[in-house]
């Protein structure tokens, strides 16, 4: 394994806001891979969340959505990204907000990306940004 699969059932052991350089790094231990850490970088953020972070926080799978040609997608990306913006989860009328409208417009473009970590158990991550990768921690 080495991609973005290698992150499922690792731990979420860190997270690190550079509110100056619009950046946010967060730090795995994979399950995989000899419990090799990685992080997560993405720069050029838009938004971001962590909900219910805790001591232990390990991942059931990564979401990461850049341009968009599926509508099924697109409407799971419409509801996600209303949570990142507003905390609450969408009602029908929300998903016509234009300030949303704009913001999945940038993601269908491929200017933005968009990062979901959901959880076995433990913290629920958000990164709205243009840049999301993998890196290995040495």
């Amino acid at each position: 394994m080495g991609g973005w699969e290698s992150v499922v059932e690792a731990t979420v052991d860190a997270v690190h806001v550079d509110l100056a350089n619009k950046e946010v790094r967060i730090v795995v231990t994979c399950a995989w891979e000899s419990k090799d850490r990685m992080q997560i970088v993405a720069t050029g953020v838009d938004d971001f969340v962590v909900n219910e972070m805790r001591l232990s926080n390990i991942v059931d799978r990564v979401n990461r959505f850049d341009a968009m040609e599926n509508a099924d997608e697109g409407a799971k990306v419409a509801r996600r990204l209303y949570f990142l913006m507003r905390g609450t989860e969408p009602s029908l009328s929300d998903l016509e907000w234009p300030a949303l409208l704009e913001k999945l417009a940038r993601i269908k473009d491929g200017a933005l990306s968009l990062l979901e970590i959901e959880p076995v158990y433990g913290a629920t991550v958000l990164v709205l940004a243009e840049d999301i990768r993998l890196e290995s921690m040495l």
